[in-house]
């Protein structure tokens, strides 16, 4: 299963593997962050933190403005921060394709626009 993880250091990777993305967050009962619609009508996706704050975790400054980005709440998100595609329909985490992570990489590396 293709996912995207930003880690602390705000380094991000596509990485794969079936339950992987829990093993990356560093929780098996991780937080979901939910996120707006991707844009060309491609399938959802969410994000997912995970629950420990500090002092476990420190503050997630690229994985923070990602989730923004994409739709999440403004917050801080500690630790790593891992999307997935998403099934709204059986609400759980769903396949991504190559499309959606092409899209999540693109707000990742676009700089927000100035007001």
């Amino acid at each position: 299963m293709r996912y995207v993880l930003i880690t602390e250091t705000g380094e991000h990777q596509v990485p794969g593997g079936a339950e992987r993305w829990l093993q990356d967050l560093g929780t098996t009962e991780p937080t979901r962050v939910p996120l707006g619609p991707l844009p060309d009508d491609l399938p959802p996706v969410t994000g997912w933190v995970n629950p420990a704050g500090p002092p476990t975790y420190a503050v997630n400054t690229i994985g923070g403005q990602l989730l923004v980005a994409l739709g999440a709440a403004q917050a801080d998100y500690h630790g790593p921060v891992v999307i997935t595609g998403w099934d709204e329909t059986a609400e759980e985490v769903g396949v991504m394709n190559s499309n959606q992570a092409w899209a999540i990489e693109q707000a990742l590396t676009t700089p927000p626009a100035t007001p």
